[in-house]
């Protein structure tokens, strides 16, 4: 009998450990399921609504917001890091969804249709038109489709929400340089 107790007595004090184990581990699933639950609504609230040429010009105008028009190719592995590490980042995706009109635009699609400056064209012929040779082509136009300024290549994000604010400031109308901008921190 004692024997039956003693391994009575381990297979209780297995199975209490087994449980324990089990409800520490659904606890930490539970935590993780709460914080994979909350990191998506972040992201959610991080992806910044984009639009096509069109929509995003008649939008710039209704709501007068500078645009912001991002030249990107499929296979250009920084368009995909500035739309992971830049587009995505918390207070860029801030400022382009307060204060800008944000457009993405396939560079190398040809069958897209668009009109600007009374021009029908492709998205290819739009692209030669802005004279874009390199992705991603970051292209600023006033409300009205007027051409601000274009930034080939990659940005971090600390220097495009700089770039962002300086445009959104309207800094290039008092002829102070964006590194003027940067180093002043305001337009004047």
């Amino acid at each position: 009998m004692n024997k039956h107790r003693l391994l009575l007595l381990f297979i209780f004090g297995l199975a209490f450990l087994v449980t324990g184990s089990s409800c520490s581990r659904e606890e930490g699933e539970v935590q993780q399921s709460k914080s994979t639950f909350a990191s998506s609504q972040r992201q959610e609230r991080l992806r910044t609504k984009w639009l096509d040429f069109n929509d995003g010009l008649a939008k710039a105008k209704t709501e007068n917001k500078p645009i912001f028009v991002e030249f990107y190719t499929e296979w250009c592995v920084y368009c995909k890091k500035f739309q992971k590490e830049t587009i995505q980042n918390e207070n860029v995706a801030r400022i382009l969804s307060e204060k800008f009109v944000y457009i993405r635009l396939d560079a190398e699609n040809q069958k897209n249709q668009l009109k600007y400056n009374g021009n029908n064209m492709s998205n290819v012929e739009l692209t030669r038109s802005f004279g874009i040779t390199s992705y991603p082509s970051l292209v600023f136009l006033e409300s009205g489709g007027k051409p601000i300024t274009l930034y080939p290549g990659f940005m971090p994000a600390p220097e495009f929400s700089a770039l962002l604010n300086y445009i959104h400031q309207k800094c290039y109308e008092t002829k102070i340089s964006f590194h003027d901008f940067v180093r002043k921190g305001r337009c004047n």
